[in-house]
């Protein structure tokens, strides 16, 4: 049998398809896993029986359109849709054959194996690389879910809901995760020189990840990148990532305001745990990237240039920063429904959250968010304020303008005072 995955880009890697092309391979069929530019060309030329579609929210109509390219002559295969859209949304997928929601290993396990037996965290096969063969840094993922799972912007709390049985948390062997990242350093034609763990909150368990450190060190060495959570960061448990080769974290501080952390329903994290990691993780040489949200509801830009006078106090190696979009079934979307931010009109909301809001606020405010955005990272790095007047789009370049000016004075004229 022949399986064809498809993604929207292969920028970067996909596991989620890499960990079903491993699972049906195991079951020696043919899988290939191509982006979508690339679909129609390969459903002509590879004539695949089944065609597997990964779709992001935003990404429905991108995915039916470039289907509907094909001709009538084309050999149709079998359409499966599965990610996170289909997963919550199935409605308006009533041009595909099968709709697979939640994790696709047990639909691979039922197509290739004759019976949709689960699988453990621990027994999944690892993720099938080969589409990505030119890759210096590695995705791996060392659990699955999530310890919090209650961020009001998150799928998690609707995901408990829909797969109560599954739970929130599972975490693979320390060995296992180890022993994958090994064998990537005889990847060819380019071994790994970098790891991204792309868990939702690495190594909560301490017990784990003493264990992880040292078989990590002992084994790999390889340097990596890790997400926690503000009120995770303590002495050991950075010594831990430092000894183990981590040389960066993604930290998500989200807001400045305790109003709206409780809005967000991130009440147990607080202004000073950012400080804290940030003078922890630098004293360890890990460099910090703090996560931002601007334009939550009920947020004025008041609330979003505190978050950036906060993410200045902390100086990060980059402070990145979106604009919240009200995802359907979220916690917070139903608020905003209810509240009045938001219409509810799901097809406003676009593939990214870093454009605009689509929430009611006045335009100017809307001006205002979009504009902090684009220069959040700037202004964290030059450790500067922006006036609120200097948030439109017309008065934007002359800002950016006037601070690099600042710069370049100071490196002409070292060590002398010049007035503003």
């Amino acid at each position: 049998m022949k399986v064809l995955l498809v993604v929207k880009s292969k920028v970067m890697e996909n596991l989620g398809v890499m960990y079903l092309s491993s699972v049906i391979k195991k079951a020696n069929h043919e899988c290939n896993i191509v982006d979508l530019p690339a679909m129609v060309v390969a459903i002509q030329l590879w004539k695949p029986e089944i065609l597997g579609l990964s779709i992001m929210t935003g990404d429905r109509l991108r995915f039916k359109n470039e289907l509907f390219k094909l001709n009538d002559k084309d050999p149709l295969p079998k359409i499966v849709v599965g990610g996170p859209d289909p997963t919550f949304f199935p409605e308006g997928y009533d041009w595909a054959d099968e709709i697979v929601p939640g994790e696709g290993e047990l639909w691979a396990a039922g197509l290739t194996e004759g019976t949709r037996r689960a699988y453990t965290i621990n027994d999944i096969p690892w993720p099938d690389r080969t589409a990505w063969p030119n890759e210096k840094i590695r995705d791996v993922i060392a659990s699955r879910g999530c310890s919090y799972g209650k961020c009001g912007y998150c799928y998690n709390s609707a995901w408990e809901k829909m797969f109560p049985d599954i739970p929130k948390l599972r975490i693979r062997d320390a060995r296992d995760v180890v022993n994958e990242i090994a064998s990537l350093k005889s990847l060819k034609p380019l071994k790994a020189e970098f790891i991204y763990f792309q868990d939702a909150t690495f190594g909560t368990s301490m017990k784990w990840l003493r264990e992880f450190s040292q078989k990590y060190k002992e084994q790999v060495n390889i340097p990596y990148h890790a997400h926690l959570r503000p009120n995770q960061i303590t002495e050991e448990r950075v010594r831990l990532l430092h000894e183990s080769s981590c040389v960066s974290v993604k930290i998500a501080l989200e807001t400045a305001s305790d109003r709206l952390r409780v809005l967000i329903n991130r009440g147990d994290t607080n202004n000073e745990d950012a400080y804290i990691a940030a003078k922890l993780l630098k004293e360890n040489n890990i460099a910090l990237i703090l996560q931002n949200i601007l334009g939550l509801p009920s947020s004025t830009i008041e609330d979003d240039l505190a978050t950036l006078e906060v993410n200045i106090k902390c100086k990060p190696a980059y402070a990145w920063s979106s604009i919240f979009q009200p995802y359907p079934m979220t916690d917070l979307a139903i608020i905003c429904e209810q509240e009045g931010y938001y219409t509810g009109d799901y097809s406003e909301i676009g593939d990214n959250f870093f454009d605009e809001s689509v929430l009611n606020f006045p335009p100017k405010q809307k001006e205002q968010i979009a504009c902090l955005q684009r220069i959040f990272a700037f202004c964290v790095e030059m450790q500067v304020m922006p006036q609120i007047s200097d948030l439109t789009w017309e008065r934007l370049p002359k800002f950016i303008h006037n601070i690099m000016r600042k710069v370049g004075d100071k490196r002409m004229f070292p060590n002398i005072t010049l007035g503003d």
